[in-house]
């Protein structure tokens, strides 16, 4: 090899450790970074269960109250019984209403 190209080859080494010297610091965060995210990973993923329970009784609770029919309605002062939740037929109770 002749001397040119092996001082060539020596700068071509050197700028690329310098480089490396520069990069890894960067690259050394963003493992660290990385290591984080997978503690924060592993904690979303025990809790993961228990929302989807709280989202699921939530979701539970909005459609009854959404769907809720009165077992009872007023008509003329009278009450009156729903005989079927799937139906709206009413059948006289008895009593008074305000």
């Amino acid at each position: 090899m002749s001397k040119t190209r092996q001082s060539f080859t020596i700068h071509k080494v050197k700028n690329i450790l310098e480089n490396l010297q520069k990069i890894l610091p960067l690259v050394l965060q963003v493992f660290t970074m990385l290591g984080s995210v997978g503690k924060m990973l592993k904690a979303f993923g025990r809790m993961l269960p228990w929302l989807i329970l709280v989202a699921a009784l939530g979701g539970a609770g909005y459609y009854a109250v959404l769907n809720y029919k009165d077992p009872y309605k007023c008509v003329d002062n009278e009450i009156y019984e729903l005989i079927q939740w799937d139906s709206n037929v009413y059948k006289f109770k008895g009593g008074y209403c305000v």
